[in-house]
Formats: C-alpha cells, sequence, structure tokens
C-alpha cells in the first residue's frame, strides 16, 4: 500500500535495468533525453499550436523529467496552468538531480496497467507482470513492450484478447530504436516477429479485490507510518479464494435459474448478491472473502459493509445462553430440556409482542435441541425470555459482537443488524468451544524497512468449553436432520454443524456453520432490501456447501473431540419420540448423537 492504494512494485536501480530498456524508453518517449535541460522547447511549442488550434491540450510535449514531476507532484489534468507548474519544476529538477537518478525515479514511478485492485507501478513490478521474469532478464522484445505500455496501459496491454494494438506500439518502438541506431536491421527484423506475452494461468482468476479493499479498510485506523508504503502479508489462502469466489459465481447463477421471482427482479434490472467469509477456526485467520457477484460492477464490499438483519443465525446464542443457566427448576438447561412451544403474548414497556413460528403451526413439547435444529420462533422466544434478554446481550458482547444491541423480545429471533465479521467472529467462538479470537486479515506488516506489526493469535475464553460443546452437539444436527439437512444430499457429508437464517420479510437469507478446522458466513440478498423469497436453505446455504465440498475437504473427515467434563451419548429415535408431541419434526429415523455435561448427562 502506498498512499493507501494498492499496488504491485519492485523498486529497481538504473544499473538494474538492461541497456536494451533505456534505449526503447528514451526512443519512444524523450530521444533527446540525454541532451536536454529538462523540457524541449520543439516539443512544447508544437503542443502550443496543438492547443490554440483545438482550444485544448491535445498533445503533451512531455519529456521523462517532466512526466517524472507530474508522476511525483502534481495531477494529470490537461491544463495550460499545470503545464507551466510542469515546465518550471522540470529545469529545477534538471539542475539538481543527475539523469540517471531522474530516469531510475522514473522507471519506478510511471503507471504499468492495473492487476484488479492493483496498479501495477514501475518497470520493476510490470517486468514479472507481464512477463514473469526479474527486469535486469528482460529481452529487446520484452523491453520494447513495456517502452509501448507506458503510453497507454489500458489500450497497449498485451493481455487483450484483441492485442494488435500491443504489437502494433510494440514495433514501432523498434522502429525508433532502429531510427537512433541502438539496433541494426537484422536485430529489429527479429524482434518485430516475436511474440507478446500471454497472460499466465493462475491460481486465482481475478486478485481477490474484495479482500484486498477489506485490508485497505482494517488498516485506516491503525494509523501505520506509511512514508515507505506498507506491505501486508495477508491470511489469504489462494485456493480457498478461488474456491469461494467460483462458489458464489456458481450459487447466484444457479438460484436465478430454478426461481422465477429472482429472473424477474434480474429483468428488471436488480442484481442479487452474494458474500462469502471463511476463517481457519484454530487462529480466526481469514482465507477466503468475497464481498460481491462481481467487483467489476460494484466495488460495494458487502462482507465488510453490509449490516444487514440476521434472523435465525443469532438463535445459537440464545441456546449457548440458555446452556449456562437453569431452568425453573434449578436444573441445568441441556439438549432434551423440554420446551413447550405454545403461542403466547410477551407484553412490555405497553406493548405486546407475539412471535409466530415460520410454518404457522406449533409444535407442542419438544426436546431443546430439536427446537433449535429446526429454528422454531416459539419455542427460541421462550428460551430466551426464560434466561433473561440482558444475559443474551451480555453473551453477544463477549463473542465479539460490537453492534447495539437493545434487550427487546424480538432479539431471540435475530430483529436486529450485525456485519458479517460479527457473525464470523461468532461463529468461530462457537467452533473454538468458547475460545474467543478476532478474526484477522493480515499477519504482519512491514514498511520495507520496519516490522511495524505481527499477529500472534491468543484465545480469551469466554464461556466454558463444556457449555460450547453442548452447544456444537445441538448444531450438528442441524445438518443432519435439521433446517441444513439438505447439505449432506448436496455433497458434503463430513462432519459440520450450522445454522440457517431467514429473516421474517425474505430480504436476508443465511448460512454459517463450520467444521473443525474451518467456518465459514454467506449472505445472499439485494442491496435495496428487496424480499427475494429465499429461506436460509435455498439462499445462502448452497452457496455454503459449494464451498466447504471445495476446499473443506481437503482436512479430511475429521470429528469434533469433545473436551473433558463432557460425554457423547446416543439418544434413541424412540425416547424422543415418547417425549414429543410431534414426531414429524424429528426428520430422521436415526437415533440422534448429542454432547451433554457429565454432571447432568441422562
Amino acid at each position: 500500500f502506498y498512499d493507501g492504494q494498492p499496488m504491485l512494485r519492485r523498486l529497481i536501480t538504473i544499473n538494474e535495468t538492461p541497456l536494451s530498456c533505456l534505449n526503447a524508453i528514451t526512443s519512444i518517449e524523450d530521444k533527446d533525453f540525454l541532451n536536454h535541460q529538462g523540457v524541449s522547447f520543439r516539443a512544447i511549442t508544437r503542443a502550443l499550436l496543438s492547443m490554440v488550434s483545438h482550444g485544448r491540450v491535445t498533445q503533451g510535449g512531455s519529456t521523462i523529467t517532466q512526466q517524472l514531476v507530474k508522476n511525483y507532484f502534481l495531477t494529470s489534468e490537461r491544463t495550460l496552468k499545470r503545464k507551466i507548474k510542469e515546465f518550471f519544476m522540470a529545469l529545477i529538477l534538471e539542475s539538481k538531480v543527475s539523469k540517471d537518478l531522474i530516469l531510475q525515479n522514473y522507471l519506478n514511478v510511471i503507471y504499468m496497467g492495473q492487476s484488479g485492485p492493483f496498479q501495477v507501478r514501475g518497470y520493476g513490478a510490470a517486468a514479472e507482470y507481464y512477463f514473469n521474469k526479474k527486469l535486469e532478464n528482460l529481452e529487446l522484445p520484452e523491453c520494447a513492450l513495456l517502452a509501448a505500455i507506458v503510453n497507454s496501459p489500458g489500450r497497449f496491454n498485451p493481455f487483450k484478447s484483441d492485442s494488435s494494438a500491443a504489437l502494433q506500439r510494440r514495433n514501432r518502438v523498434l522502429e525508433k530504436m532502429l531510427e537512433n541506431s541502438h539496433i541494426d536491421q537484422q536485430t529489429f527484423n527479429e524482434a518485430s516477429q516475436s511474440q507478446l506475452p500471454k497472460s499466465p494461468q493462475r491460481l486465482l482468476t481475478e486478485p481477490a479485490p474484495y479482500f484486498v479493499d477489506a485490508i485497505s479498510e482494517k488498516i485506516k485506523d491503525k494509523n501505520f507510518n506509511a512514508e515507505n508504503g506498507l506491505k501486508i502479508y495477508t491470511t489469504m489462502v489462494p485456493e480457498a479464494q478461488e474456491a469461494a469466489l467460483q462458489a458464489v459465481r456458481k450459487g447466484l447463477d444457479s438460484i436465478e435459474k430454478s426461481h422465477k421471482n429472482i429472473q424477474e427482479l434480474s429483468q428488471q434490472g436488480k442484481s442479487l448478491q452474494a458474500l462469502l467469509i471463511a476463517a481457519e477456526v484454530s487462529t480466526g485467520e481469514i482465507i477466503a472473502l468475497v464481498g460481491g457477484s462481481s467487483f467489476k460492477k460494484t466495488q460495494y464490499n458487502r462482507a465488510i459493509s453490509g449490516h444487514r438483519q440476521v434472523g435465525s443465525i443469532m438463535k445459537p446464542l440464545i441456546y449457548l445462553t440458555a446452556l449456562e443457566n437453569f431452568t425453573d427448576n434449578g436444573e441445568r438447561y441441556n439438549p432434551l430440556t423440554i420446551i413447550e412451544d405454545e403461542p403466547f403474548t410477551y407484553k412490555y414497556e405497553n406493548q405486546s409482542w407475539s412471535p409466530k413460528n415460520y410454518s404457522n403451526k406449533t409444535f407442542g413439547r419438544l426436546p431443546l435441541f430439536v427446537a433449535l435444529k429446526n429454528s422454531i420462533n416459539i419455542s427460541t422466544a421462550k428460551v430466551g425470555l426464560q434466561v433473561g434478554l440482558n444475559s443474551i446481550v451480555d453473551l453477544s458482547k463477549r463473542m465479539g459482537i460490537e453492534s447495539a444491541l437493545q434487550p427487546l423480545p424480538s432479539i431471540t429471533l435475530g430483529a436486529f443488524e450485525l456485519f458479517p465479521f460479527e457473525v464470523l467472529n461468532v461463529y468461530g467462538t462457537i467452533a473454538r468451544y468458547g475460545s474467543f479470537i478476532p478474526s484477522q486479515l493480515y499477519t504482519k506488516v512491514d514498511d520495507n524497512k520496519h516490522n511495524l506489526y505481527e499477529y500472534h493469535p491468543q484465545g480469551q475464553q469466554i464461556t466454558s468449553a463444556q457449555t460450547a460443546a453442548v452447544l456444537v452437539g445441538m448444531m450438528k444436527q442441524t445438518i443432519l436432520s435439521g433446517t441444513g439437512r439438505s447439505i449432506p444430499l448436496r455433497g458434503f457429508k463430513y462432519p459440520a454443524a450450522g445454522k440457517t437464517g431467514t429473516t421474517s420479510d425474505t430480504k436476508d437469507s443465511w448460512f454459517a456453520g463450520f467444521t473443525p478446522h474451518v467456518v465459514c458466513v454467506v449472505w445472499v440478498g439485494y442491496d435495496d432490501n428487496t424480499p427475494h423469497g429465499l429461506t436460509g436453505a435455498s439462499g445462502a446455504l448452497p452457496i455454503w456447501t459449494e464451498f466447504m465440498k471445495t476446499y473443506a475437504t481437503r482436512y479430511g473427515e475429521t470429528e469434533f473431540t469433545i473436551p473433558e467434563g463432557t460425554v457423547k451419548l446416543t439418544v434413541p429415535r424412540q425416547k424422543l419420540l415418547e417425549m414429543m408431541d410431534d414426531h414429524e419434526i424429528l426428520h430422521t429415523e436415526d437415533d440422534i448423537e448429542l454432547v451433554f455435561r457429565t454432571e447432568n448427562a441422562p
């Protein structure tokens, strides 16, 4: 990062630059560079006559010295005032600095193209970007191409599908070198027949623009001394980033093809968006971040700026609060604690609140884990009110939520807004069995001279490992027999835990989940809050599953270990049916494996 801008840059000295590159750039940009005193009066006269003729600046007339002055000290505005400043500053610079140093700085600062969010600055970076070589190893045709690119990096980019303009300009540079006796006819003939470089096969189909943008935003408040630029060592794993990008693109395309209402909204000009953030469970280091469907179309980074209603992905915090507490009978909550799923009205501050289930039906008696895995609103609200709204807010803050939360009854159903990073912190903490580690985008920062920052993850235990392990056991059932039970059917059959999230107005679709190694959060929706009719299971879940199938499977089929003080038990299906009024909501023909605290295991 230089002046807050992401750049590909490698500073070089004039001695590292091949003579062919020096001759090429001076031949095409400033053939009298070694002889003038900073400005070319002939070129300036030609530019002034053109300006008078056209009423505006149409020709530059700039020497390499003037271009350096413009890049370092001035703007690119095409006005007479700027040209006059440039003229006198170039004369002053030439009187103070050697030709070698001027040319060296010019070659280090000149804009050479764009790689996603990164500016390619200078010959050192350009040699690596276009040829995958060090500058000192370039040959004549490559030096000529770099000199060609200087004039218009966008127009003369050799990686464009139609590279004819780049070829013509490269050969024009060679012609100038021939005219100036830097090469002979045979050398010109051979060099002009050489092929342009092909765009290399890269691990990433795009250079992670949303990830880079997120880092740019996150370091703004760190007050790093950036006088020499900042070098950021990111936590991104290229394989994970590519898997995330493809999962988002494939998922959004599939949703549009299979949902008529999404197609209709697309025809009206509305673009369905998604975000995905994934991190290593053990360290909190973010391995992938995608903030939208296309950075080229929209630079709004939903992964860091999207403040959205979270809906049912808040529910694990309600049940975690319960597992920390005791029922009215003085017994500690456990996965088999019975909840009455019956309509009720809660009165507060001269208001009345009556939660409803998504299916508009009630289910009578059901165990705690069934209410969570099936995302039953009424049961969840009852549990939340029993354990205390202030207790839920307190736990949420301990889990890394910084957004404002009010102890209102609707908090139990996620009727408030969070940033995706906050959701990731919550689910990462659950996956680490209650150890809070803030999510991290980079591990080290230096200014090319000094180490300014280094990250060493340290966990803070905000709830007991035993309590969190019980919750993880319950959340596994979301995927095995709850609202996320399509995940194994979609091909991801490794041990995992998670939760769907759907807001009551179907404006936000969420899925957050984790394996012992990877935690991932996905959101799907419209930026303008247009209702889309997607649930967490039909919108975000397929994208989460695609990413986990592609990336998380590389860790192998690892089961969650449980901490000392807990026990894993298999509860017979028949026993569960005896505890429930509605048998269909169990959604499985198998016995159920759950985790309990040792002291209150059944």
